[in-house]
């Protein structure tokens, strides 16, 4: 019997479920292997098993920013595993993996995609484009004049499984209420302004969507201590305000993360016994527009200091991941349940010299299903 035939043996699900169960970056090196392996690896039952084992092990996205020699400013992606860390143990030490580096200086994430735009001047055409950041496949976008405070957000609508880009389009007078949307994965690709937004001043954090809608929190009018939350219903493209005062005092270092589904705003300070300690409200209900409010202290950490972390989310199993802002070596993330009050902290080395800020998202899930370069 020859190789052929031995190969031949295998039942395609066994090869399947073999295949799903190696990295996203793999698994793209195996459409090379013949015309069948590629027919096998793009089919719709494959997608969903990826899918399936993948959203079992999810990990951390790092994107880490950096400058060049000639003032180049770069967006180098890695990601490691969200290890599952035994109580008894305080500490571990995990080696990030690099994936690509686009040119860019920041960038939106959704559903295991990435939006951000070439780096262009004010007022000009520029490109934008949406890639995964994992295989460092991309695709670019319809050009569309930029402005220096214009903000893209990238949303996913898990219903009709479609990404849009919502685009401030504005230039820097505010008030700020033109914006621009893309929808991925349509015969005619284009940017529409038929949006009616809501007028706002400015920008006080960044975006996140989550269950098909996008938050972020604005200034509404140049007094000082006015808050709202903007949302954007991705699918039927409709805006709507929220009241949002329990920010005040605190929009400088507040990070929107998704908390077990719903909105929540997280932040940290020391209280009057010098712990490090999170404040979070959760938005429980978007129509009655409740807020409700925790406080969680922070167990004694040697490692973690209140100035140099951020919180970049929280975890399905339930476990706030705060990370370093700066890659301070060494770099840590560190993983606190409010539940048992631990707090445990993850060393990851990789990350190269000369960069400047990382940012974190948890819970990153490799899919095949919503990256097809020829639909977009």
């Amino acid at each position: 019997m020859n190789r052929a035939d031995n190969s031949a043996s295998i039942p395609i699900d066994l090869i399947l479920e073999i295949l799903s169960r190696l990295p996203s970056k793999s698994v793209s090196m195996f459409h090379c292997v013949s015309k069948l392996w590629r027919s096998m690896l793009s089919s719709p039952y494959f997608k969903e098993l990826y899918l399936t084992r993948s959203s079992a092990r999810p990990r951390l996205l790092f994107v880490v920013h950096s400058v060049g020699e000639e003032e180049e400013e770069e967006l180098h992606f890695y990601s490691s595993s969200q290890p599952r860390i035994p109580y008894d143990k305080s500490s571990l030490v995990v080696a990030a993996d690099y994936h690509t580096t686009f040119p860019s200086e920041r960038c939106n994430y959704a559903s295991g995609l990435i939006c951000f735009r070439v780096k262009g001047c004010s007022g000009e055409e520029a490109m934008t484009l949406i890639c995964n950041p994992i295989t460092g496949q991309y695709a670019e976008l319809p050009k569309v004049i930029m402005y220096i405070p214009s903000k893209a957000f990238l949303g996913f609508d898990p219903i009709d499984k479609q990404f849009k880009i919502l685009v401030d389009h504005h230039p820097s007078f505010p008030p700020r209420d033109r914006h621009i949307i893309l929808t991925l994965g349509v015969p005619k690709l284009g940017w529409r302004s038929d949006i009616c937004c809501p007028k706002y001043y400015g920008y006080l954090s960044e975006g996140i969507c989550i269950s098909g809608v996008i938050y972020y929190l604005v200034c509404p009018r140049y007094s000082k201590g006015v808050y709202e939350i903007v949302c954007f219903d991705v699918r039927y493209e409709e805006f709507k305000v929220i009241e949002a005062q329990c920010f005040y005092n605190h929009h400088q270092t507040l990070r929107l993360i998704n908390y077990k589904g719903k909105l929540g705003g997280i932040t940290g300070n020391l209280n009057d016994s010098g712990a490090i300690e999170l404040r979070m409200w959760v938005l429980h209900d978007a129509e009655k527009q409740e807020w409700s409010e925790y406080v969680y202290t922070l167990p004694e950490n040697d490692d973690i200091k209140l100035h140099d972390f951020t919180v970049a989310g929280m975890t399905t199993r339930g476990e706030f991941v705060l990370s370093m802002i700066d890659t301070f070596k060494p770099f840590y993330v560190f993983y606190f349940n409010p539940e048992k009050n631990v707090l445990r902290s993850v060393e990851i080395q990789g990350f190269g010299e000369d960069v400047s800020s990382v940012k974190v998202f948890v819970d990153h899930v490799e899919d095949f299903n919503f990256f097809k370069r020829e639909s977009i």
